[in-house]
């Protein structure tokens, strides 16, 4: 029994990291695509979306990092979805990254 125990506990333990590790590629891929340095993005939630995410086609899992309020003209609110492996899958608005683009062109 305590072999189990010990056994289940490694596995609780390499879960537990590779979590972190997707987490972590997933947060480099949100801040490599809103650049440096990001515009003011407001309060930050992220949560993982294991049941998959429910407005993109196929319903992949994935991180989903949303803020509000944003200081993006016409975006008020944002969702940005990583996969686990920090590939980019979407956005909310669908238009984001034209909207970052004006943004920075505009000079906020």
């Amino acid at each position: 029994m305590a072999r189990f125990l010990w056994w289940l506990m490694i596995l609780a333990f390499i879960g537990l990291l590779l979590t972190g590790a997707s987490w972590a590629a997933a947060y480099f891929r949100v801040g490599t695509f809103l650049g440096a340095p990001p515009p003011v993005m407001g309060t930050q939630t992220t949560s993982l979306l294991w049941r998959g995410i429910p407005n993109v086609a196929g319903h992949p899992r994935g991180w989903s990092f949303a803020y509000s309020p944003t200081q993006i003209p016409g975006a008020p609110k944002v969702r940005i979805y990583v996969s686990p492996t920090g590939s980019l899958i979407g956005t909310e608005p669908g238009n984001l990254p034209e909207l970052l683009r004006d943004f920075r062109r505009a000079g906020y």
